[in-house]
């Protein structure tokens, strides 16, 4: 969505990022709306978060930077561009990295039913570890759309049933989710499930900078997962206890087994690539970033406004006006370019420092814009006004 980064402070810009699916459903096909962000401007530094790779990528100068992994972009006419190499991925929250327990689930999985997360690989991975003798329990947390469209996949609910006995779901579970797509469970609850397993397993064929693969290295799990998911790491973490690379369903069964045949004892080790996705850690790289940027392609001065946190991991990759559930903030993005450019320099600022600042603005500058009155007094309930 768009993202409210940092308000402006007088002379120095704040930072708004908007996601590519408003870039392409709204900002490029909606009269008048380019003009709208463009005016932001004069008072924002402008980026773009890339909420799924782009090899034939086209850089488009209303957007200062893009937010994105290395080999993520490739600009199909060979132009330069300012990337800031940070997206959602990284900005897991602490409540991951808090201290495990016994964990009680041998393998994880966490995807949406949709076609490109390898629901078919995970689910004949897993028959092949079974059939091997190794019955380990799993656990599959599936959120699901109103529509299932899978290749491979007749019915969810109805093959996984097909593929194991009665016996053995009493091993292997199938959470399917239809509430609140696509993110059911809060940063919390969703941790405890990472907090009580041991490896995190994710099949996707095509999917670069999972969020679900960075909460389980922040936790301290080791992946099993394919070229594409390890996309997420360093050079020189994508190894084994971090990471078990594998790309067929037999190679993962494989690789499931050693995972989790291989002690995790020593946890000095995990300290660096769990500080890669942390969301402190990750705000602070990211206001360098940002000020390193601006500098570099003299934007002007940046507001030295701390960046707030909190929640990133999915703001940054949520719509505005587009989308559903809670992946949706329910304010246009014509009304929000209007908020960011009439609310003052202090109001923003006490925005930028909510829990979740985007719903803040949704909730001060609704869809017909409050009038003054009511303004006011949401302005004072949520702390901005005294």
């Amino acid at each position: 969505m768009a993202c409210l980064l940092k308000a402006p402070d007088g002379p120095a810009k704040g930072c708004i990022v908007f996601t590519t699916a408003e870039r392409d459903s709204v900002i490029k096909t909606t009269t008048g709306m380019r003009d709208q962000v463009a005016f932001l401007k004069k008072r924002y530094v402008i980026g773009l978060h890339h909420n799924w790779h782009d090899h034939q990528f086209r850089y488009d100068p209303l957007f200062d930077f893009s937010m994105a992994g290395d080999g993520d972009l490739i600009e199909a006419d060979g132009k330069d561009f300012a990337r800031l190499p940070l997206d959602a991925c990284n900005f897991t929250p602490p409540c991951y990295s808090a201290p495990r327990g016994n964990a009680f689930w041998d393998i994880l999985y966490v995807a949406r039913a949709v076609d490109f997360k390898g629901i078919p690989e995970f689910l004949r991975a897993i028959r092949i570890l079974y059939d091997g003798g190794s019955q380990r329990r799993v656990l599959f947390i599936c959120p699901v759309p109103e529509k299932i469209d899978i290749p491979g996949i007749r019915d969810l609910r109805a093959d996984f049933e097909a593929m194991f006995t009665h016996e053995e779901r009493q091993r292997v579970t199938l959470l399917t989710i239809e509430w609140d797509y696509p993110f059911p469970f809060d940063a919390e609850t969703l941790a405890f499930f990472y907090r009580s397993s041991r490896i995190f397993f994710h099949p996707a064929p095509d999917e670069r900078r999972c969020r679900t693969a960075a909460y389980a290295w922040a936790a301290g799990m080791p992946v099993v997962g394919t070229p594409s998911v390890a996309s997420i790491l360093p050079d020189a973490f994508r190894r084994p206890p971090f990471l078990f690379l594998a790309e067929t369903p037999a190679a993962m069964a494989q690789a499931l087994k050693s995972a989790l045949e291989m002690s995790y004892a020593d946890k000095d080790r995990w300290a660096d690539i769990q500080a890669q996705f942390s969301a402190s850690s990750a705000a602070q790289s990211m206001a360098t970033e940002l000020d390193r940027l601006a500098n570099a392609h003299s934007w002007g001065t940046i507001s030295a406004q701390p960046i707030n946190p909190t929640g990133l991991d999915i703001r940054l990759g949520r719509h505005h006006g587009i989308s559903t559930g809670p992946n949706k903030v329910e304010l246009p993005l014509a009304q929000l370019c209007k908020a960011l450019l009439v609310m003052n320099d202090a109001q923003l600022q006490a925005v930028s420092r909510t829990a979740d600042p985007e719903n803040a603005l949704r909730e001060i500058w609704s869809y017909q814009s409050p009038p003054p009155v009511r303004r006011k007094n949401l302005l004072q309930k949520l702390g901005i006004l005294s």
